[in-house]
């Protein structure tokens, strides 16, 4: 019997992308899958396009009033019934033969979640960039993903019973919840990486990160604070990486927020020279250019 995937899609208001994402899940080749529908709280068009589809696969859920990100994911992952769990944004997509290039780990005790490169798919040009030009990494891989966070969402696929050990996402966060997530998995579950990018991520205007880059600042600065507060090795060991990420967030922040003197200090005092210069740049570069320098 094959493994069921609970292919689970949260959205709010995803009516100009959400028919070509929910299409390239049903055109899978692989077909023990159901989707989670997780509406939430939207008032534009969704339901009517959900609506369009005669498909028992899938499974159309509303919630009453729109709540954090990572709240909606949990609510969506506890109405699922599949043994792995694989997530999809709404304006991001697949290729056919994603979920059945990864049929024959599905069942395998050895890994505890999967993870794949993507193509991102710049909307404004219609270009494609290969996401990571690296071989990546296979097993317990904490100290690669302190290092250079390179895992979309859209690209996961992860057992409910490591969800389910780890009480889900924390159910604080709108942005970094599945970076939160995977960097407490990671310290001990065993990933599988694939290389070759079959999910096509979506960058646009409308990015809820990039239009949040003061949410994207807090919650980071939060969640690092929080490790600060144990004592844990795997992060200690690592805490050089969280600092430069700590403060190119906080860079990106306050070149939105005010271009000031206390900017000018961060920039000056960012260990990783090509960014500083970048950085320099764009404090006297037009807004519109500072999204060169977000990954």
């Amino acid at each position: 019997m094959k493994n069921k995937i609970s292919v689970v899609i949260n959205f709010h208001n995803g009516e100009k992308y959400l028919e070509k994402c929910i299409e390239s899940v049903l055109n899978q080749n692989y077909k023990n899958f159901e989707v989670i529908l997780w509406d939430n709280a939207s008032v534009d068009s969704s339901k009517k396009i959900i609506e369009k589809f005669k498909d028992k696969k899938v499974k159309y859920f509303r919630h009453s009033f729109k709540e954090n990100l990572y709240k909606a994911r949990n609510r969506a992952v506890e109405v699922s019934s599949g043994e792995l769990i694989a997530f999809l944004d709404c304006d991001d997509w697949w290729d056919k033969n994603y979920l059945s290039s990864k049929e024959k780990f599905f069942g395998l005790e050895e890994y505890d979640y999967l993870y794949s490169n993507v193509l991102c798919f710049y909307e404004k040009t219609n270009k494609l960039v290969k996401y990571n030009h690296k071989k990546l990494p296979n097993g317990k891989i904490y100290n690669y993903l302190a290092k250079d966070y390179f895992i979309i969402i859209s690209g996961l696929i992860i057992k409910k019973k490591i969800l389910e050990k780890e009480n889900y996402f924390n159910g604080f966060y709108n942005i970094i919840g599945d970076y939160d997530l995977l960097m407490r998995i990671s310290k001990y579950a065993n990933a599988k990486s694939f290389d070759e990018p079959m999910i096509y991520y979506r960058i646009h205007e409308n990015n809820f990160s990039k239009k949040n880059n003061m949410m994207y600042y807090e919650e980071y600065n939060h969640w690092f604070h929080n490790q600060k507060n144990f004592n844990n090795k795997l992060f200690q060991d690592n805490i050089e990486h969280f600092l430069i990420r700590l403060s190119k967030l906080k860079i990106i922040h306050l070149l939105y927020k005010k271009r000031n003197f206390e900017l000018f200090v961060e920039i000056i005092k960012f260990p990783q020279l090509s960014l500083k210069f970048k950085f320099f740049l764009a404090f006297f570069l037009p807004l519109k250019l500072i999204n060169f320098f977000r990954k």
